[in-house]
């Protein structure tokens, strides 16, 4: 499941590359699930049609589902509500909501009902979560834990054990001066193992 999918360069990726039998991608946007699309076309992925019938995503039982990816023009909170499936992985990388360290509190509000739903959301039997924030004022808090608590906090809230994986920034291309401009220092994800939530039978 990738969440805020833009032009869908995790769900595509995962189904390349990772061997992902089944992706959904979802964002707000028609610009940005339409390059979606070409993207896939490109790459010669199928694409199966969004449902009409105000399912947010395709049955488990479907036939024709193992193979395909979906890409979903929807309020990403609104679907996270209501998506009656489960994922093993789960990608959330929403666009800055904290511009300034004023809005911070109110943006943690949101990255945490964001999080909290998304954890919902992945299979019983465990899986991965990866959750990035490009807004620096909560990047850069309490030397980045303020990010990693927030994240925790919001597996409590959602009932889910999380392990934190890995953690990473922006790539090596990504120019940082953290003398004189640290606030250059704003991308952030971390990866986490989310624990079952059912003893798994023999």
């Amino acid at each position: 499941l990738d969440l805020c999918c833009y032009h869908g360069g995790f769900s595509l990726n995962a189904k390349l590359n990772g061997m992902a039998t089944y992706c959904v991608g979802v964002d707000s946007s028609a610009a940005a699930i339409a390059i979606c699309k070409a993207n896939a076309a490109l790459n010669k992925v199928k694409v199966m049609e969004q449902p009409q019938d105000h399912q947010r995503t395709f049955n488990e039982d479907d036939d024709n589902k193992d193979g395909a990816m979906v890409f979903v023009q929807d309020d990403v909170s609104r679907f996270l509500k209501s998506c009656q499936q489960r994922f093993d992985v789960i990608v959330l990388d929403p666009p800055k909501l904290a511009p300034t360290v004023a809005g911070l509190d109110r943006a943690a509000r949101k990255y945490s009902a964001l999080n909290r739903d998304a954890l919902k959301l992945v299979s019983p039997h465990g899986g991965l979560l990866m959750t990035c924030t490009c807004s620096a004022a909560m990047t850069q808090k309490d030397g980045g834990q303020y990010f990693l608590k927030m994240v925790q906090e919001a597996a409590v809230s959602a009932g889910r054990s999380i392990t934190l994986l890995h953690t990473s920034g922006a790539a090596s291309c990504h120019t940082q001066s953290p003398i004189s401009y640290p606030a250059g220092a704003y991308l952030a994800a971390a990866l986490f193992y989310v624990s079952p939530t059912t003893t798994l039978q023999p």
